[in-house]
């Protein structure tokens, strides 16, 4: 209870020294978060966001609104514009806001597609969904030495992402199987082709291709074909990927909310950057199915970070 109370007057006693410095035409810093939904990962997110600045700027004044009713004027006066999901990125970037904007728990894809981007500056950035291709060959070359072989299918939104892991598969020398996805019809003929050969079968967060329709067929198209299937949900891993590679919103909105306080405290928004912390994920009921010895989640997780060079 003493312990709750001191840091309860340290806190305050931080926030009127910061008012005094400041002197009287001190304003509080203003976040706005505007989410594309309070359920589900977008609320873990805006939970995590909020949470962690109540503890390292507990003087920063917060409001949140839905996408439905932000309007130009409801962003005026702040200092800071927070998205969290695709809808909420797109309604924000097509009202061209003059404050920093960070979106969140968004694909690559699109934020490439968002309205009204700046052309130079550093007011718009992003964390984005998407692992890097480095930390997915990574995976696969840590979890899968014996395996020589990848297989991708490539939609609109994964090109980008798909040609940097051929790339970087065939730096390790790797073989990649690749097949284009333009319509549904196109996916069971494109499987067929890739897994001629068994591969390990890199999933890629486009909608396209991998979806909730889409996904059993992929899962069991593989496994007859003895290939295991890195996807990138924890979901796909309880359907029956052998591995997962992902980061949970909550990590994602920690990450937001240590860019918040470096620009509230005067540092300019970052380039958009991948998800810094990760989880890894592993089905060994698949592993044991396809005779695949895996170390586990947390040792494959820890040694991926350590490569990357975080403890």
């Amino acid at each position: 209870m003493r312990a709750a109370l001191r840091l309860f007057l340290f806190r305050l006693a931080a926030s009127l020294a910061l008012v005094a410095m400041a002197g009287p035409g001190w304003a509080a810093p203003h976040l706005i978060i505007v989410n594309s939904s309070s359920d589900g990962a977008y609320g873990e997110a805006s939970a995590a966001l909020r949470s962690q600045l109540q503890r390292t700027m507990p003087w920063v004044e917060i409001e949140e609104q839905g996408w439905e009713e932000m309007a130009a004027q409801r962003l005026e006066g702040s200092r800071m514009i927070v998205t969290i999901g695709t809808q909420a990125a797109r309604v924000v970037a097509g009202l061209s806001p003059r404050q920093p904007v960070l979106h969140t728990l968004l694909p690559s894809s699109a934020y490439s597609r968002l309205p009204n981007m700046p052309k130079s500056g550093a007011t718009v950035s992003a964390i984005l969904l998407d692992q890097p291709a480095e930390r997915q060959i990574a995976l696969i070359r840590l979890a899968l030495p014996d395996w020589k072989r990848i297989a991708l299918l490539t939609g609109s939104d994964s090109e980008a992402l798909n040609l940097r892991l051929g790339e970087l598969a065939r730096e390790r020398q790797l073989e990649v199987r690749e097949a284009n996805v333009n319509t549904d019809r196109d996916l069971y003929p494109a499987l067929q082709r890739v897994l001629a050969e068994p591969a390990v079968l890199i999933a890629s967060p486009d909608a396209q291709v991998f979806n909730s329709f889409t996904v059993q067929n992929v899962l069991l198209t593989a496994y007859r074909h003895r290939s295991p299937v890195v996807g990138f949900s924890s979901a796909y891993v309880r359907a029956g990927a052998l591995l997962g590679l992902y980061s949970t919103p909550e990590q994602i909105g920690q990450q937001a909310a240590e860019t918040v306080q470096k620009v509230l405290s005067g540092e300019a928004l970052p380039p958009p950057r991948p998800p810094r912390q990760f989880e890894v994920a592993v089905n060994a009921n698949v592993a044991r199915s396809l005779g695949i010895q895996l170390d586990s989640a947390e040792r494959l997780g820890n040694e991926l970070a350590r490569r990357e060079g975080r403890p």
